[in-house]
């Protein structure tokens, strides 16, 4: 053995290769292992594994051995295992399995090319499947993988794979012995201290798997050979080893054996016992079976679950390992109730088991042989059997069905996902679900586990107080439900689709049905008329499954309904449970349940969810459909409305017994209304009764258009589904019919909006269905928005003129499928006609009735009239032309009609209801015998007074409690009204005028004038003025309110309701008449505004108590006690009513007009040209359509429509109907009139109020003409001074220096200018090596200027050249305003007020931060405004001739400068506005030297008057043109068009600070500058800090002096910066700063003239630069002899004469020919024509620079408009002529830039004097007088970001693995900075400097403080603002025009150009603050 060692790795393994080529039994080798892989050593020794590498390779290197194993690899399957979070594709198109997944490589290399495919992000791990015919078609395949692709791959040579034959077996048991030793630490996770000490030792085996298919091959066979593993595991005494071996192996064996115990397994039924996946013993035949049962023991650990999946491309292999994992299957359910983390457990659970399931053969293998079905199902019921209580519906005591407890952690924790995803899984497989449902024992477990389901999770009504703590029990619930429940079921469903499997779905039916009887059984429901009002569960599934599986029997199996249905005493009592869920639901929506908290609604949201609808309410409502149609109508009815309680309500004696108290006043018209909802819904749905599934799918988009306009993916999400059912195939196809696409768009204000489909016309018009959308609205509000879109667009496509709003339009439903009854055969019951009634005589005759409820009840009796038979019953038409008036018993509507012929029953008149009279009441008046009755909410009677003054709107109900109440005498001046005087839930007293409507049938109840009843002593009618609208309102209800009626209020004494009140009311007195009727327990009438009745009481404070709308306060109530008494004869109340009547009536009543029904019109009166069945109308339109269908009937009710008419409105009273008509139309126009005079005062007062802000605003305007203009066209400057006012305290004043004023400001730090670039082309996003490499960061002008600062300051003094630059590029302040001002004491109170807030509205008060009192935009300073500002006169005390005297002038002037301190407190504001200017940037960009002075803070602040010029000529498009080419942007600025595909479509340009996006236009610019006093306030403290003569240096340039001049020479103390080598621009801004605020005119052009000499001198020698030696010959020699001459200097080859004349006896030249090579020789010294205008183009593009910012400048301090520049070829002379650089006029073709010079002394004298200069310095240093010079002025382009690709997917796979560069790890949310391309680390805190994350310090370091990443992870933008940051939203787009966040969908994602552009603008505008308006605070935490 030492000899083999000392061999070496490499030796020994040639050795042990050679033996095992020649040997079958290579015992050296298993000497050697034996050594090596000796369990007492650490298995993680490197050493150990470096030697079992080197033996595999048999002599060969580790890496060269895996090369030479992977060619051999001829695996058909790719197989590739990943773990959660990777980034795979899922092909539905090219998929068989839903689970099919493939690698991004093999995506990539298939053609997937127009297939619904989607990029996902893997929650559990998966494996790629390309290559496995039985998981995805062959089409999809990569050209790597399927059969086709190894035909052609040779065998594995023979010795190759030999020693790792020999080898592979010991290393496998080696890892079994080590994970058997899993209690040696003790610990309770000791199995993570197992997989984590085995980590090096798995590696070793993945990249063994990774070697390819020869490799998995030796690997699959010693795992899977029974023979290897007895040999390896069960050593006996003569076995090799020594005695050592042999008792580790035996102590070994025993902790193996003890795990095995340790790891129990459900108890199976008895006939199962022998099933070897649920044996109770455990035995392990393979090292695969041995390492799967480590793999459960151990929880799935990820580095073992992978090394098993990578093998499963071996087909052997994975039907091994897919045995060993069934059989430990019944063992993983044990994991999962103890696993401390059972959501990670699952996923990995189902990483393996998706892998192994979704193979059909194979799983059906499983099933065959390893009964894998019932392991499932009983491991599923073992698990929910651990956790059952008693169920608590009905009489618990005779309950004795047990459910599971929704409140424990294997339901809320979902630890049965995993087995129910994989039955779910197996289930999808046909043979498989076919064998599942023909097995009867296994469908009798399955329904008793879904028994554990049925009736859970139990809610109790709360009565008395809101329940303390809410349960959340009921998400586990109803998750449970459709997982374990409706999952499996459609999964069974999908497989029934045809008549060969109908003996499949007996079965299920018959098992079922069975189930039910004994649940109804054990929770003892032998009646259906058991109490269940105060319970409900939403839990049915044994009901679902007999819904559906009937359904599909009759729909596509040939069945009929006798077929499946069960006994019709069974079907009784299945029916009454579903039936109370839709009772529950509506009682939990109209506010019943609301002591239970939020989580009931919850539930009831959830039941009608889409995910949830199609398993349960579609279910629910079939099977009640199916019960209505098979039980007696009569019965369905009774039950119906017994169980909504509103029996009581449809009584309609004045008296009746409350029998029932379940209800609430308040509820009894809500509880109504859905009980007509019910009953719509029932006859209107047919989504489970034959309607085709394109149908279906086309009434569900509808129903989601007409709630809200949606995106493509909200529809797709909210369709209802058939759990993993999978979208319809005819979605697409059915969505372009009825919808049309919005293309994404950008408004104005920035928003960005989504691709949206809205309906079309066709939608409103024919197939809105207003009752499936009460059925799918989640939230009730959404039906009403319905209503308001429908309303919306019938009024303005003129298909509706009404007043009102229309009515929904119910749709008449359509055909059944020929096994059903047509549901609506339940509208033809005698009890339905009599609801009818009692619905529409409350509704005529003045009762609480919405107007929904009228519009339900008319709908319900037209689809009766629609669905009934006329002539079906001749006999009865020929017999009886009228029936007989019919008098009825009150409270059983089975007795109103003798039958259910509808004819005979709409014209049946009820002439009187036959009442019991009242019980003897005799109250106690011992006042100790009050007691307090608490009803809903618990008040006080100190309400009362309050409740009393109400009138109309929410008023009181008092009750009225006594012996004997007088009768009331209303006199006959307030109409037929009808005094109700009721009493809450107890005694009421109803007062009836002697005219009442039904003693006089003839006339209509009035509805003119109503009593209201107060606290008080008179009487007055009730105003019904008040709730009236003077015009349409913009959200109009969906049904409005019917007609007001009487008003309930307190008192004894009534009086008049006025809108004013009590006050001024007049006496009326009451006389006792004997009509009224005495009512105890009458249900308590509640107002609600438009409904309102009268109520009396006695003035006794201790009877009476207050009860406000919607609720009641404790009441007080007398104990009474009845007293039997002898029986009393009924009373008969007349009434005189018939349908046909009662519809004549409502017409009349909502048309506000008598007779007003005319069957010979064509249409309603309130519909444009509408036909007379459409569907299109209000109340009128469709009562008249109702009663047209009715006369179409049949001929007697055709004749009872006529007859009924003329009784009620005789032709005698035609006239008097005319007077009344007469009458109504005067006060008609009286009210007309008054309203337009009403509406000419409005108009008159808004006509002012315009007025006055019209002033307002143009005074602001005037205001801002000097210092804030607009672009717009300005008024000239007044000359006295401006007042302004504030937007606080709303004073007009001067700014004063005692009390100043300002303007509201936002200063920010920016980095704009700092990314403008020398290339015109976009710099590109990097998606390759090779163009990272290309992605130059340094052609910036940041970095440029950083070179010239090092070389300035290497060789100048820092307190002079920091005079001849600006800073500014990297953190300038841009300061912008909103143009409003303030007095600086009111800001001051305002943030003092914004401290004391707890919430400030996301605002840093602390520094300075504040709104906008009036425009709410973010500010954070203000600019104080100088009384000087109005003032225009001149400071210059004569006016110079010539140049040169100004120049005198100007040369005065700045060395008289001088500034006092000011201690004002203008003073102090000045101060304080330069102090947030330099707080507002960061401190690495205030100065460059490395302490402050004067110079540099002079530096600073010219600065920022810099940076807020150049900052405008950005935002103008880097150019002064007016009219830009359609392109792009002109002179130096790229355009978009050629840029990034950014074309013309997607945005043009339209002047130069207004872009059209979308054809909308965006601005750019600010609309308000505030230039001007922001010079101002850098002017005071520039001059305060001038300490050096700055006049000095304006004598230089102008060639003046006002002394005798001393020598210039550059001497080495000084180190002054040469003019020529000083920025024009920077000593422009000085000049203007240190001069006065308004100097002359002419003052400013001289200082202009003098800079553009010293600007054309220094461009025309840098471009001397860069010619070569015979060119700069052929200028020197064109004006030789000339330089002394006046003259000599006013042309570019004086110029070019004398600055080359001057340099070339330096060595400047000399350096730059070495890198120039001669383009031109020969003897002609001529300057060629062409050479001549390329210099002068070329000096004309550099002068532009200057020119625009001089421009803006002149443009802002005094007022003029910018000029009128049409092209950017005549931008140089434009703007010359602008700044009177040029006053004459000239040919164009003479024209140069030359003929601009101004030279005030002799140019030659003064050339020679700058030149001179500069020889000194380059005397001094050549080289950096080189680099100075060449680049001294450059053509910048404007800032732009990145180009993007076209594709998201191309950034995605470069970027999404991409390392970060400084701490070279894969971020989670990598993200790219759009301004330079670099990769940050996003919310990391790997990368922090300073505790601030990267990309809050990037965003700093490279945008100034603003930072824009695109996340590559979720495709969002993050803008990232100082210490803000926001989701800006996603500027690519799915080819819906829809944002994918984070990538949840996967679709392809193209660029949005206009969403790119849009983005930029912003960043470029410096406007994120103002356009975003969600931003939190990051802490530097991103």
């Amino acid at each position: 053995m030492a000899s083999m060692m000392k061999k070496g790795k490499r030796g020994a393994a040639a050795y042990v290769h050679a033996d095992c080529s020649n040997s079958s039994s290579p015992q050296r080798l298993y000497e050697l292992l034996a050594v090596l892989l000796n369990p007492r050593k650490a298995i993680d020794e490197w050493e150990t594994i470096d030697w079992c590498k080197w033996l595999m390779a048999g002599g060969r290197t580790p890496d060269e051995f895996a090369s030479i194993v992977r060619r051999y690899d001829n695996a058909t399957t790719c197989g590739l295992v990943w773990t959660a979070n990777f980034v795979a594709y899922r092909c539905r198109t090219c998929g068989i399995s839903p689970c099919m997944s493939l690698c991004s490589d093999c995506f990539k290399s298939g053609n997937h090319d127009g297939h619904d495919f989607n990029m996902f992000r893997s929650q559990a791990g998966g494996a790629c499947d390309c290559g496995d015919t039985s998981v995805m078609k062959d089409t999809g395949f990569c050209d790597r993988h399927g059969p086709r692709a190894q035909v052609n791959k040779t065998a594995v040579p023979s010795d190759l794979m030999c020693v790792a034959e020999a080898v592979m077996p010991c290393i496998i048991l080696r890892l079994i012995q080590h994970f058997r030793e899993y209690r040696k630490s003790g610990d309770r996770d000791s199995h993570l201290v197992v997989i984590d000490e085995a980590d090096s030792f798995l590696t070793m085996l993945h990249e063994f798997s990774a070697m390819g298919a020869a490799m998995r091959r030796v690997m699959t066979g010693a795992l899977t050979n029974p023979q290897i593993y007895k040999n390896l595991v069960n050593c006996s005494e003569e076995s090799s080893g020594s005695s050592e071996y042999h008792r580790y192996m035996a102590a070994s064996k025993e902790m193996y054996t003890e795990a095995v115990l340790s790891l129990p397994n459900p108890e199976p039924p008895d006939e199962y016992r022998d099933c070897p996946s649920l044996q109770e013993q455990l035995i392990h035949r393979t090292f695969l079976e041995e390492m799967v049962f480590w793999t459960v023991r151990f929880e799935f650990p990820q580095r073992v679950v992978c090394l098993l999946l990578n093998m499963l491309p071996d087909n052997d292999y994975k039907e091994a390992l897919t045995e060993a994992f069934v059989l430990h299957y019944s063992r993983i359910s044990m994991m999962l109730e103890k696993a401390k983390d059972p959501d990670t457990l699952s996923n990995r659970v189902v990483h393996v088991s998706v892998q192994l399931f979704s193979n059909e053969s194979l799983a059906f293998r499983m099933v065959e042989n390893l009964k894998l079905l019932h392991v499932m199902v009983i491991s599923l019921k073992y698990m929910m059997s651990k956790i059952l209580i008693q169920n608590s519906l009905h009489d618990p005591d005779k309950n004795f069905h047990y459910v599971v407890d929704c409140g424990s952690n294997i339901m809320k924790e979902h630890c049965y996902w995993p087995l129910v995803s994989d039955l779910n899984n197996v289930l999808s497989h046909r043979p498989v679900a076919v064998k599942f449902m023909s097995d009867d024992n296994l469908l009798e477990m399955w329904f008793a586990f879904l028994s554990m389901f049925q009736g859970m999770n139990v809610n109790f009504r709360e009565m008395g107080q809101h329940v303390e703590f809410e349960p959340n029990t009921y998400y586990a619930a109803f998750s449970a439900e459709l997982e374990s429940s409706a999952y499996p079921m459609w999964a069974l469903l999908s497989h029934l689709s045809d008549p060969s499997t109908v003996e499949l779905t007996r079965r299920v039916l018959d098992t079922c049905q069975i189930a039910l009887q004994d649940w109804l059984d054990a929770i003892h429901f032998t009646d259906s008329v058991m109490d269940d009002n105060l319970q409900v569960s939403f839990h049915l599934p044994l009901h679902r499954y007999l819904a559906v599986f009937m359904c599909q029997a009759i729909k596509h199996q040939g069945l009929s309904l006798k077929d499946v249905l069960p006994p019709m005493d069974v079907l009784k009592l299945i029916m009454m449970h579903p039936l109370r869920v839709q009772v529950a639901f509506y009682e939990i929506l109209s506010g019943m349940w609301v002591r239970n908290g939020l989580q009931i609604k919850g539930q009831a949201m959830t039941y009608i969810q889409c995910n949830f609808c199609n398993s349960m309410v579609d279910a629910d409502l079939y099977l009640l459909q199916i019960c209505a149609t098979q039980l007696p109508s009569e019965m369905f009815l009774t039950t119906v409305v017994d169980k909504f309680h509103i029996t009581e309500w449809m009584n309609l004696a004045h008296y009746v017994m409350k029998c029932d108290t379940f209800l609430d006043g308040e509820h009894d018209t809500p509880m109504v209304d859905s009980c007509l909802t019910f009953l719509a819904t029932l006859m209107n749905t047919r989504t489970n009764l034959g309607v085709t599934d394109a149908s279906l799918s086309q009434l569900e988009i509808v129903t989601l258009l007409c709630m809200a306009d949606r995106t493509h993916s909200q529809l797709m999400e909210l369709m209802p589904e058939r759990c993993g059912a999978g979208q319809s195939r005819d979605f697409e196809l059915v969505l372009s019919k009825v919808a049309d696409f919005k293309a994404p768009v950008l408004e104005v204000s920035g928003q960005m909006l989504q691709g949206m489909y809205a309906p079309k016309p066709v939608v409103w018009e024919e197939l809105y269905d207003p009752i499936h959308i009460m059925l799918r609205a989640v939230h009730r509000r959404d039906f009403q928005t319905s209503m308001d879109r429908y309303t919306e667009y019938v009024q303005q496509a003129g298909k509706f003129k009404g007043n009102g709003a229309p009515w929904p339009p119910f749709r008449i439903p359509g055909p059944c499928h020929p096994a059903y009854e047509d549901p609506r055969k339940l509208l033809q019951s005698r009890v339905f006609h009599a609801m009818m009634f009692v619905v529409l005589y409350k509704a005529v005759h003045g009762q609480d009735v919405s107007e929904h409820v009228i519009a339900l009840a008319i709908y319900l009796l037209e689809m009766a009239v629609e669905s009934a038979e006329p002539f079906s019953q001749q006999s009865q038409v020929c017999q009886a032309s009228r029936p007989e008036p019919n008098e009825i018993t009150e409270g059983d509507l089975n007795s109103w009609y003798k039958s259910d012929w509808l004819s005979s029953n709409l014209r049946t008149v009820i002439s009187g209801i036959k009442v019991v009279p009242e019980p003897a009441v005799v109250y106690d008046s011992s006042d100790s015998e009050i007691e307090w009755e608490t009803s809903e909410v618990e008040g006080d009677i100190s309400e009362l007074a309050a409740s009393s003054s109400m009138v109309g709107g929410t008023s009181s109900v008092l009750m009225l409690e006594g012996t004997s109440v007088p009768a009331l005498d209303i006199n006959s001046s307030y109409g037929e009204n009808s005094l109700a005087l009721t009493v809450p839930q107890r005694d009421v007293v109803v007062v009836s005028s002697p005219d009442s409507p039904r003693e006089n049938g003839a006339a209509l109840p009035s509805i003119q004038r109503h009593l209201a009843v107060l606290a008080g002593t008179e009487v007055v009618p009730a105003s019904t003025s008040s709730g009236s609208s003077a015009g349409p309102s913009v959200s109009q209800p969906a049904l409005p309110d019917v007609p007001q009626h009487l008003a309930v209020l307190a008192g004894t004494e009534i009086v008049p309701a006025t809108s004013t009140g009590l006050s001024g009311a007049s006496t009326t007195d009451l006389s006792v008449v004997p009509g009224y009727h005495y009512m105890p327990n009458a249900v308590p009438v509640t107002v609600h505004g438009a409904h309102n009745q009268i109520a009396l009481a006695p003035h006794n404070s201790s009877e009476v108590v207050p009860a406000s709308s919607g609720s009641r306060k404790g009441l007080l109530k007398p104990r009474r006690h009845v007293t039997p008494g002898p029986p009393s004869s009924p009373e008969i109340v007349e009434m005189n009513e018939s349908i046909i009547s009662l519809l004549l009536k409502l017409h009349s009543l909502l048309s506000g007009a008598p007779d007003s029904y005319n069957p010979d019109e064509s249409s309603s009166n309130n519909s444009a040209n509408q036909s007379p069945d459409s569907r299109i109308g209000d109340g009128p339109h469709f009562i008249g359509m109702l009663l047209r269908r009715i006369s179409a009937l049949d001929p007697l009710c055709k004749d009872d429509v006529k007859q009924t008419r003329c009784r009620l409105w005789p032709q005698a009273k035609v006239h008097d109907d005319e007077d009344q008509r007469q009458k109504d139309a005067k006060e008609k126009e009286r009210k007309q009139r008054a309203k337009e005079r009403q509406q000419k005062v409005m108009e008159q007062f808004a006509s002012q109020q315009k007025i006055f802000l019209d002033n307002i605003q143009e005074k602001d305007d005037e205001d801002l003409a000097g210092m804030d203009c607009t672009e717009e066209q300005r008024p000239t400057l007044s000359a006295s001074m401006p007042k302004y006012q504030c937007v606080i305290c709303g004073q007009l004043t001067h700014s004063t220096a005692a009390e100043p004023m300002g303007v509201v400001v936002l200063l920010q730090s920016t980095s704009v200018l700092g990314h403008k670039r020398r290339l015109t082309d976009r710099p590109v996003l990097p998606t390759s090596e090779e163009e990272r490499q290309n992605l130059w960061r340094d052609d910036t002008l940041a970095s440029h200027f950083d070179r010239r600062m090092e070389e300035l300051s290497r060789q100048f003094d820092a307190l002079l050249w920091q005079l001849t630059v600006n800073l500014g590029w990297e953190g300038g302040i841009y300061v912008q305003t909103c143009g409003h001002h303030l007095h600086l004491q009111c800001l001051s109170s305002y943030l003092n007020s914004l401290r004391s807030q707890q919430r400030q509205q996301n605002l840093s008060v602390e520094r300075g931060e504040y709104l906008c009192p009036v425009c709410r935009q973010l500010s954070n300073s203000v600019l104080p405004l100088s009384p000087q500002l109005g003032e225009c006169s001149a400071v210059v005390r004569s006016q110079p001739a010539n140049l040169d005297s100004l120049a005198i002038e100007i040369i005065r002037l700045l060395n008289e400068i001088k500034c006092a301190p000011d201690d004002s407190s203008l003073g102090e504001a000045l101060g304080k506005a330069m102090e947030d200017m330099t707080n507002s940037t960061y401190h690495k960009f205030k100065q460059r030297s490395r302490a402050p002075t004067s110079h540099s803070v002079f530096l600073f602040v010219t600065s920022i008057a810099r940076t807020n010029l150049e900052v405008e000529l950005v935002q103008k498009g880097n150019s002064l043109v007016t009219c830009a080419s359609s392109c792009g942007f002109a002179s130096g600025s790229a355009s978009w068009t050629a840029d990034s595909g950014l074309g013309a479509a997607s945005g043009s340009v339209s002047g130069t600070d207004t872009v059209l996006i979308d054809n909308i236009p965006v601005p750019l610019t600010s609309k308000r500058s505030c230039i001007v006093p922001l010079l101002h306030v850098l002017a005071v403290h520039s001059r305060i800090l001038l300490s050096w003569p700055v006049w000095h240096t304006f004598e230089q340039l102008a060639g003046v002096w006002l002394e005798p001049r001393e020598p210039l020479a550059l001497t080495p103390y000084e180190r002054e910066v040469p003019l020529l080598l000083q920025d024009p621009t920077a000593l422009l801004i000085q000049f203007i700063l240190l001069l006065p605020l308004h100097v002359d005119q002419s003052i400013f052009s001289c200082i202009v003239k003098v800079l553009y000499n010293l600007l054309y001198v220094q461009v025309a020698m840098q471009l001397s630069c860069h010619m070569t030696d015979a060119e700069r010959a052929k200028w020197h020699a064109s004006q030789f002899g000339q330089l002394s001459s006046h003259e000599g200097m006013m042309s570019l080859d004086s110029v070019m004469a004398l600055i080359i004349g001057l340099l070339e006896q330096t060595h400047l030249y000399q350096l730059e020919d070495q890198n120039c090579s001669v383009r031109e020789t020969g003897t002609n010294m001529v300057v060629s024509q062409a050479e001549r205008e390329r210099v002068e183009m070329k000096i004309q593009e550099l002068c532009l620079p200057f020119l625009r910012i001089v421009a803006l400048l002149r443009h802002h301090l005094y007022n003029q408009n910018l000029p009128d520049i049409t092209s950017p070829e005549s931008e140089f002379v434009g703007l010359v002529y602008y700044l009177e650089l040029v006053t004459e006029g000239m040919d164009l073709n003479r024209f140069n830039a030359a003929v601009a010079l101004n030279w005030p002394a002799s140019g030659s004298e003064t050339g020679q004097s700058w030149c001179g200069e500069l020889v000194v310095f380059v005397n001094l240093s050549q080289i950096s007088a080189h680099n100075i010079l060449i680049d001294h002025h450059i053509t910048w382009h404007r800032p732009r970001l990145l180009r993007l690709p076209h594709l998201y997917d191309t950034i995605f796979q470069y970027y999404h693995r991409k390392q970060c560069n400084q701490c070279h790890s894969v971020p989670r949310e990598i993200s790219i900075c759009l301004l330079c391309g670099t990769v940050v680390c996003l919310k990391e805190s790997c990368c922090k400097q300073s505790n601030v994350c990267e990309a809050v310090q990037h965003s700093i370091d490279c945008g100034g403080g603003t930072g824009i990443f695109l996340v590559v992870t979720s495709s969002c933008i993050i803008v990232i603002r100082d210490k803000r940051a926001c989701l800006w939203g996603c500027v690519y787009l799915d080819s819906f025009g829809e944002e994918d966040r984070d990538l949840k969908r996967g679709k392809p994602l193209y660029l949005s150009r206009s969403r790119y552009w849009l983005l930029e603008q912003q960043w470029l505008s410096i406007r994120f603050d103002h356009t975003v308006r969600k931003w939190i605070w990051h802490r530097d935490g991103l």
